[in-house]
């Protein structure tokens, strides 16, 4: 049903709370089912059966119910969705400068750009040259491996990312994702496994009875010449998937996935996106 569908069956039926007011009444549930969906995964109460329709989880396993019903259609994070929240920038002249390239870490990167008052949040659609948005880009590792998969152009239909194969999960580091508990990172790990784990549609409840989740660990940071354009500043990450995990699913809305071998030589680099390429130099160096 749509989310329209549910309030009116539930008016019908009158379980609606006498709280529940408003004119827009659906929109509301629907964005409130999503965030169920985004958070909890495949632990969720609802799923999608196709866009803007839900499902019971409960019912999944009904013989009664049809097929077409108990198979759960994946929403894809593209890439552009994710600017939407105040996001951490550097200063675009700090970032082009030579002091930036002399840090390969980001605790020490951060503290260099706070006492250069180089480093704020910003509105990550603003146009404003001044600052440039820094990107977390995260790779799954398992051993000498990383999860690889090819994009799709819902996902990002930009030329230089359409359809060409991708090591990494992008993200921001976003505003909420900074707390007591962030290290002095700005958040950038939680931020950063949040992203992962909503592209590899899992959730917290997935780990339960392994202790806390490992966060992926930044390893570089790199800036991505655009030419007259703003750099692109890379907080390259890296995470440990756990041994249980096998990306073979459609639940995974990925194209083409497979777990690519670092110590494979590359005979097509062209086929791999600009941050990718940025990604891939960066290991060959530590290697």
């Amino acid at each position: 049903m749509s989310a329209r569908a549910i309030i009116s069956a539930a008016y019908r039926s009158g379980i609606v709370p006498e709280h529940l007011y408003g004119k827009t009444q659906h929109k509301t549930l629907q964005a409130r089912l999503s965030e169920e969906i985004l958070y909890n995964r495949r632990h969720a109460f609802f799923y999608r059966t196709e866009p803007g329709v839900f499902f019971l989880t409960e019912f999944m396993s009904d013989p009664m119910i049809p097929q077409k019903f108990k198979t759960p259609f994946p929403a894809r994070r593209r890439t552009r969705d994710l600017l939407n929240e105040p996001s951490l920038a550097l200063s675009t002249r700090y970032a082009t400068s030579e002091r930036f390239s002399q840090f390969h870490t980001w605790h020490e990167l951060v503290e260099d750009a706070e006492r250069h008052d180089a480093i704020k949040y910003v509105d990550p659609k603003a146009t404003s040259p001044e600052f440039t948005i820094i990107w977390s880009f995260s790779l799954v590792r398992r051993a000498g491996s990383v999860l690889s998969y090819r994009i799709g152009r819902y996902r990002d239909d930009r030329d230089q990312f359409a359809n060409h194969r991708t090591i990494g999960f992008p993200g921001i580091v976003g505003f909420t994702n900074n707390s007591l508990f962030s290290d002095g990172d700005y958040g950038a790990a939680e931020g950063a496994l949040d992203a992962l784990l909503t592209d590899l549609d899992l959730s917290s409840r997935a780990f339960a009875g392994e202790g806390q989740v490992e966060l992926p660990a930044s390893t570089d940071i790199v800036t991505l010449d655009q030419g007259e354009r703003r750099p692109i500043i890379l907080l390259i990450m890296q995470w440990n998937c756990p041994d249980w995990f096998e990306p073979t699913t459609r639940r995974l809305s990925l194209n083409d996935v497979c777990w690519f071998d670092l110590s494979t030589r590359i005979n097509n680099m062209d086929d791999f996106e600009p941050w990718s390429r940025a990604a891939l130099e960066c290991i060959r160096k530590q290697q």
